[in-house]
């Protein structure tokens, strides 16, 4: 994330120009951002939105019913392409915004381009902040040109370490996400599938899973993969995990599609286990960054089960409640940030080749990661010479 001191600056040119207010979906990526915004006491507010493509909309709105330029925030990477359709459709509309992208990690050399290129294809400019020093100047330049050219500009911050740090949220009591993966592990049906989103720290510990890791996707990709996965196979139980940021982006609404389609399925069983960690990233105060969104009694409402728990006494009976119910499941566990303790990334094949159970023995549930491209369905027997599933 960028320096408090880089934060600072980007804030300070913002406040100068008279932005009341910067739209984005909260990421760990411009934490120090929002905080340099809340410390200016509401003179230029964050409006945390559901992702970048709301975001730059937003900021758009922003522009056509004020005439001031709209500022929006992104992380780069994959979240950046959610501000292409929105900028595109400012640029055919003539109107200023500025698109704020930082880079989540630290870029080779030969990809700091990639974001750049990105926002090249629908911005008229875009400035690249390689030089801490330069950032006042790219900033005032960036509106400059946005506002008298009636133009959506780019404006790309390097990730770079936090000096001085800034003050994390209090420790909420919450539930350990290990110990939820080991009671869901030691409860999944043998003939079950399980579907991890691609935005999760993998798994791979001693347990009758297999865990095919693969690249990191969109979050929340992994419920369109789920609901696929559950009409190839609907006899077939299938367990998605899922992040908050997930279920907010493309869960909410693929829980509809689940409810369509749940009275076909000769087994009832999919259930979306999802990781309500309530923060997008720390922050100062004691102001939520998202709000508490109540995903188990969404799918009440949908004519689904919802279980919602937060503590660990209670994770067991959950991950039962969930697994014996008679049609589709949310399970919603509170939680802090996801640390999955000795859960982490493997470096394994991401075409379909099974990782074998941590303790050498042969898994006897297959699991599917999504990610960028296909999704891997491991362990599913295929029809010869098809790609269909048995």
């Amino acid at each position: 994330m960028p320096e408090t001191s880089v934060a600072d600056a980007v804030v300070d040119r913002l406040r100068a120009w008279r932005i009341p207010r910067v739209f984005g979906h909260p990421e760990q990526a411009f934490a120090a951002l929002v905080e340099a915004l809340d410390a200016t006491g509401g003179e230029s507010e964050f409006v945390p939105v559901r992702d970048a493509e709301c975001a730059v909309l937003a900021a758009a709105g922003h522009t056509r019913f004020t005439g001031a330029p709209g500022v929006c925030l992104a992380a780069g990477g994959v979240a950046a392409g959610g501000l292409l359709v929105g900028l595109d459709a400012a640029r055919g509309a003539g109107l200023p915004v500025l698109a704020v992208v930082v880079e989540p990690g630290s870029v080779a050399d030969d990809a700091v381009g990639v974001t750049t290129r990105l926002l090249a294809e629908v911005c008229h400019g875009v400035r690249y902040a390689a030089d801490p020093v330069r950032v006042p100047e790219l900033v005032h330049e960036a509106l400059y040109a946005a506002s008298h050219g009636g133009c959506p500009i780019g404006l790309v911050l390097p990730h770079l370490s936090l000096s001085g740090g800034v003050p994390a949220a209090s420790p909420r009591t919450a539930t350990d996400g290990g110990w939820v993966l080991d009671e869901l592990s030691a409860r999944l049906p043998s003939d079950g599938v399980v579907i991890v989103d691609g935005t999760l720290p993998a798994a791979h510990r001693k347990t009758p899973v297999d865990v095919v890791v693969g690249p990191a996707g969109p979050p929340g990709s992994v419920l369109p993969y789920a609901v696929a996965a559950k009409l190839a196979a609907p006899q077939r139980p299938v367990i998605v995990l899922v992040t908050d940021e997930g279920m907010r982006s493309q869960g909410l609404a693929e829980l509809v599609t689940v409810s369509r389609w749940r009275s076909v399925w000769p087994d009832p069983r999919l259930v979306v286990l999802v990781f309500n960690e309530r923060s997008g990233h720390p922050r100062r105060g004691h102001r939520p960054m998202t709000d508490d969104v109540p995903y188990a009694g969404w799918a009440r409402l949908l004519g689904l089960h919802g279980v919602r728990v937060d503590r660990p006494e209670l994770v067991g009976a959950a991950c039962d409640e969930a697994l014996n119910a008679d049609r589709p499941c949310v399970l919603e566990v509170v939680r802090d940030a996801l640390t999955f303790g000795s859960w982490h990334r493997q470096g394994l094949h991401t075409g379909g080749d099974v990782a074998a159970a941590g303790d050498g023995r042969a898994a006897t549930v297959p699991v599917a990661l999504d990610g960028e491209g296909a999704p891997v369905m491991a362990g599913w027997p295929l029809s010869p010479h098809s790609d269909k599933v048995l």
